[in-house]
């Protein structure tokens, strides 16, 4: 695992256990769902429009699958595709998924408002932040004419899809970032680190953003990447094609066989989820895409569109 040196508060950072209940459930126990904290909103608020029981951990993607392809949750919230090695421990342990793409994402730069000056950074310069042999320290260090402060670097730890998308996007390889930075699974403390600090810059989905406590959100602003913000249009036209991830549910067919809950939940959730998204904050495919998707999920097509391999250029339209 790479090292990476994290303030004592970071590395406490456990899984948070959300129990949403609504009617009796048709099953004793309710769907166990693991996985991306950015992926979590929108399966919690189906499961609320639904008045389904889940129990929902936001412990990251990656090491969500750990955990869905061993077999221990019904369904795994996902901000990237499964890995190859990933896969092969699903096959493994004889556990089969059906991938079903529900959302576009803007992973988005976020700054303190209080800080006017960095509006907007390129690529280049997002690399040169955030390279594991960055020597950038200060805003000068970035653009000449910056504030000669410091910037406070914070963000998503490893195990998170949040983490392995945003640096392959920005520095080429998933993982290649660099260590001094503060890192956190608890969207909350990562808005209140970027909400605290003026000089702070981080990075997270853009409904994380947008759905952030109201105190937290008032002292945050988006930062435009290569002179584009995170917006809806920016995601639909390309033009934040290099920070636009599609988000997906993971769900195995062996408990699809066993819980008719199940079944009826995840049908339910891609019957609705086009028109709930913009409740969430997340960006909607095209109407006809669900259609797809949910012939996919009828149909118990296995196995992931992408082979495997997170892709920070990808249209996932196209592929269906």
């Amino acid at each position: 695992m790479m090292p990476r040196r994290i303030l004592p508060a970071v590395t406490t950072v456990t899984a948070a256990a959300v129990l949403l209940t609504g009617c009796t459930p048709t099953s004793v126990d309710p769907v166990r769902v693991t996985g991306s904290s950015t992926v979590a909103p929108i399966t919690a608020h189906m499961a609320r429009a639904q008045q389904v029981a889940i129990e929902q951990t936001t412990d990251g993607t990656l090491d969500g699958f750990e955990e869905f392809c061993r077999g221990e949750s019904h369904i795994n919230n996902a901000s990237v595709p499964i890995t190859d090695d990933l896969a092969a421990l699903c096959a493994e342990n004889d556990i089969e998924f059906i991938e079903l793409p529900i959302a576009l994402d803007a992973l988005s730069v976020v700054r303190n408002s209080a800080n006017g000056a960095v509006r907007d950074l390129t690529m280049e310069e997002l690399g040169a932040i955030w390279a594991p042999d960055s020597a950038v320290t200060t805003w000068a260090d970035v653009r000449d004419g910056w504030p000669d402060e410091e910037i406070v670097l914070v963000g998503r730890p490893e195990g998170s899809g949040t983490f392995d998308y945003f640096t392959t996007a920005v520095n080429g390889e998933a993982g290649q970032i660099r260590e001094d930075y503060r890192a956190t699974d608890d969207i909350d403390e990562l808005t209140g680190w970027i909400a605290g600090d003026a000089d702070a810059l981080g990075f997270m989905g853009i409904g994380n953003y947008l759905a952030a406590d109201e105190e937290d959100r008032n002292v945050m602003a988006t930062v435009a990447v290569d002179d584009v913000e995170p917006s809806l249009a920016g995601v639909q036209d390309g033009s934040y094609q290099a920070l636009t991830r599609p988000l997906f549910l993971y769900v195995s067919v062996a408990a699809l066989e066993e819980r008719e809950d199940l079944e009826d939940f995840v049908s339910g959730y891609l019957d609705e989820v086009h028109d709930h998204l913009p409740l969430v904050y997340y960006y909607r495919f095209q109407e006809e895409t669900y259609d797809k998707v949910r012939a996919r999920f009828d149909e118990r097509v296995t196995g992931s569109l992408l082979d495997g391999v997170p892709q920070d250029d990808v249209d996932i339209e196209a592929l269906l």
